[in-house]
């Protein structure tokens, strides 16, 4: 699947016919409808979803466990906030497994696609993740 088709299915999810911006409050309605999107996404690549002690889901690709390579973002957004910020690394993540998929990448260790609960998880970002 392309980074476009992942994109058309994600980008309407909290999106304001208003104001055009993007309502995903963490834990509610839309937020939750991303999540979901997420989940499925995975799974139809086959990745082992599971979610942490904090809400974050982890999409593992090989045995889940500590020292994985991580990448992903989150889904939630600030009031109004735009289309690109967090979703658009949780999209180019899952299109990376297609793309790495298509080349014949076979990963030697642990690698994992996440999704942060949070927008800024431990007040710094996605980098405060812990794969353990």
């Amino acid at each position: 699947m392309s980074f476009d088709q992942l994109w058309a299915d994600l980008a309407p999810v909290g999106r304001s016919a208003d104001s055009g911006g993007y309502h995903r409050h963490t834990w509610a309605g839309a937020d939750t409808d991303a999540r979901a999107w997420f989940t499925e996404a995975a799974a139809a690549r086959d990745l082992d979803v599971r979610t942490d002690r904090n809400g974050n889901l982890w999409a593992w690709w090989g045995t889940p466990g500590p020292g994985a390579v991580a990448t992903g973002s989150h889904l939630d957004s600030v009031p109004d906030g735009g289309a690109f910020d967090g979703p658009l690394g949780v999209a180019s993540a899952l299109a990376a497994v297609d793309e790495l998929r298509a080349r014949g990448f076979t990963p030697r260790g642990r690698w994992s696609w996440a999704c942060s609960s949070r927008r800024r998880a431990a007040g710094s970002g996605c980098p405060a993740w812990a794969v353990a």
